[in-house]
This record gives structure tokens, sequence and C-alpha cells, in this order.
């Protein structure tokens, strides 16, 4: 096993090290510990007592001398269930913050900017946050769609589209190229789709009347969120000329 695997339930990295080291070595003293690890001894002391706290390892004096011995693999269960618990028990705090949060987010944010975002991750960030300022009956614009991109970004389009199917917010794309993608918002409810053909490098989104997203799907994928409405307004302009001429 990789340190990584235990990353993955919460441990730290060097708490993971140190556990898996214990369980290959069986009982044995702090130094011991230093040199088959790895580690320096800068936090070691700390790290124990964190693995002691979480259960997963045990202490005992042997001529007067710690040693430390790792706990069961199956309290790693039974450890990432209390995680899971205490998780749960706190999610109601989170969920009362994060409209506080927002508020001190939106007055400190000057209402015009850009923002670059990166990655699929970033990509998502991004999406969210132009959608959340859309308002009932405005509608979102794309112009540049198109199947010819990495398969997950498409997969993301299509699992994302019912959060905005939800609220009835109208979309109208403009397709590139007619594929089993352009068929799928075919036929979703609240979507319109034309294809105008020619393959564009880049996708713009236009959420509402306050943002536009600028989205290259080449890697290293990144995405420019514009908050700026006379931009939106010459996007929006620029997007109907289109329409018009689309089938």
């Amino acid at each position: 096993m990789e340190a990584e695997t235990l990353e993955k339930i919460g441990l730290t990295k060097n708490e993971s090290i140190i556990y898996l080291t214990l369980i290959k070595s069986g009982t044995i003293k702090t130094a011991e510990i230093l040199k088959k690890s790895g580690l320096n001894s800068g936090r070691i002391y700390d790290i124990l007592e964190s693995l002691k706290y979480k259960g997963l390892i045990s202490e005992t004096s042997i001529n007067g001398i710690k040693h430390f011995t790792a706990s069961p693999p199956n309290q790693l269960k039974e450890y990432f269930q209390q995680r899971l618990k205490q998780l749960k028990q706190e999610e109601p705090i989170i969920e009362e913050a994060i409209p506080q949060l927002n508020l001190v987010r939106n007055t400190t944010i000057k209402s015009s900017r850009a923002t670059i975002y990166t990655g699929l991750r970033g990509l998502k960030t991004a999406v969210d946050e132009a959608f959340e300022k859309v308002e009932k009956y405005e509608e979102i614009l794309a112009m540049g769609v198109t199947s010819l991109k990495d398969e997950k970004i498409n997969q993301f389009w299509i699992n994302w589209s019912p959060k905005r199917i939800n609220k009835k917010i109208i979309a109208k794309h403009l397709f590139s190229e007619t594929s089993k993608f352009y068929k799928e918002f075919k036929k979703m409810k609240h979507t319109e789709a034309k294809v105008l053909k020619g393959i564009t490098p880049v996708t713009i989104d236009i959420f509402g009347t306050k943002t536009v997203l600028i989205m290259n799907y080449k890697e290293p994928i990144s995405c420019i969120l514009i908050q700026d409405e006379n931009t939106v307004q010459s996007f929006r302009q620029f997007f109907y000329q289109l329409w018009k001429i689309a089938r």
C-alpha cells in the first residue's frame, strides 16, 4: 500500500508514512521510526500524538523507553467512519456560513472584473459562479459549441444542464457541427439549438445579463470569467446576429 491511499481517507502524508512504517516493523522506538520512514525529527512527536488520538497507533514503555505499534488495519475503517460522522455534524455549520461568506465576498469584489480559471475543476467553479447570477426569465446563450473536445467535458455539460432546466432557464446553443452532442441538447427541455458550421477555437457562453465565459478546452483547459454588463451586451448582440443566420 502507498501512503497516498491513506491520505485519501484523511491522514496527512507524514501520518500515512509513519503508520505504514509501523505496520511493516511491528513495535519499535522513535529513533527506529525516523530511520525507517526517512522523516526528520522536527515534528515526529506531534505526528505520533495525532495518530494515537486517532486510535491508529498505541504506545508502550519497554525498559523505560517509549515504543509504538500500529493498531490493526480494521481501525482505519473505524477512523474513517468517525470522520464521516464528524463531517456530517459540521455540515450545517458550513451551510450557515456560505451565505454570510458570499455576502462578504460580493461586497469586496469589484462589480466589473475578469478572472481566469484553469483545469476542469476551475471550469466547473466558473460555470457555477456565473449561473448564480442568472435571474429568473434570463437566458444562457452559447456559441462555438462543438463536440470536438475531451469527452469528460461534453459529459460535464450534459450532467450540468438539468440544474439549468430545473430553474426553467432557457438556453440557446450555436453548434459548430451536427453531432451526437448536438442531438443530446436538441431533445432537452428549455433548450434551443442551431448549427452554424465552422469550428472555432473557443466557446463563449453568455450567462444572463451579467457574465460571459470564454472557454478554451484544449489542454491546459482555461476559462475567462468576465463580469461586466457592457461586455455582456456586446456579446449578446453578436450572438443574435449569428443566431439569425444559423440553421
